[in-house]
Formats: structure tokens, sequence, C-alpha cells
């Protein structure tokens, strides 16, 4: 196996479970912080994942879109336009979303970014059987 493709599978593989973690576990408790704290948690919350996904998912970019250039194929570019699609949905539902919510819980963002993290939780899992299909098969 390459590099390219290890990178690629670890940094999917991170970051599905990072995706599934929020989804089972910080998104649900953001219900129960309570109107004194909900604007804290959120921008607590939006800073300190950061430091996380930003990393994994700018290293995920690019070692998919070179897997992509250098290796290409249909689980490739399967595997970009599923990234389009995260991407996507994290840009047009849950950065408005954690926007909203920066000053308090209100059920409606908070819905929108519960379903669309939903999304992205089930691109992120089929994204990284693609990329498991496309180590085993290299």
């Amino acid at each position: 196996m390459s590099g390219l493709l290890l990178t690629n599978l670890l940094a999917t593989w991170a970051m599905v479970g990072v995706i599934w973690t929020v989804q089972i576990v910080h998104y649900p408790l953001m219900a129960f912080t309570g109107p004194d704290h909900s604007a804290a948690y959120q921008q607590r919350h939006i800073r300190q994942i950061s430091l996380l996904v930003v990393p994994l998912m700018s290293v995920e970019a690019i070692a998919a879109g070179a897997v992509f250039i250098f290796q290409p194929g249909m689980l490739s570019m399967a595997g970009v336009l599923l990234l389009m699609g995260i991407w996507g949905v994290t840009g047009a539902m849950s950065v408005p979303a954690h926007d909203r919510l920066q000053f308090g819980y209100r059920r409606e963002p908070f819905q929108l970014l519960m379903r669309s993290n939903f999304l992205r939780t089930a691109l992120w899992t089929a994204r990284g059987v693609v990329v498991v299909a496309m180590v085993v098969m290299a």
C-alpha cells in the first residue's frame, strides 16, 4: 500500500470516528446545556473541535485529491464525490446551524444541525468503505 493510500485511509477513518462521536455524543448533549450555558457550550465546541477536524479534513482532502490524480479510477472518483458532498453539507447546512446556535440554543437550528450531521455521518461512513475498498484493491 502506498503512503498516499495509507494517509487517505487514516485521515478518512479518523474523521469517521470523529463524526460518529459528534453524532452520538456531542450534538445530542447540546439539547441539555440549558439557556445559561448553551451559547458558551456551542462556542467552545466549535473552537475545540476545530483544532481536531480542520487538520484532519485538510489532510483528507489533499490525500483524496492526490489519490484521484495519481491513481484515477471509479473508487477514487467516488471518494472525491463523497468528500465533495461532505464539504457541501458542512458549508450549506452545518456551519450556518452552528453560527445560529452560538447565540443560544434554539430548536430549529439544532434540528438542522442534527439532520446535516446525520447526512455527513452517512457520507463519511460510505467514504470510509470506499477507501477500504481502494486499499484492498491496490
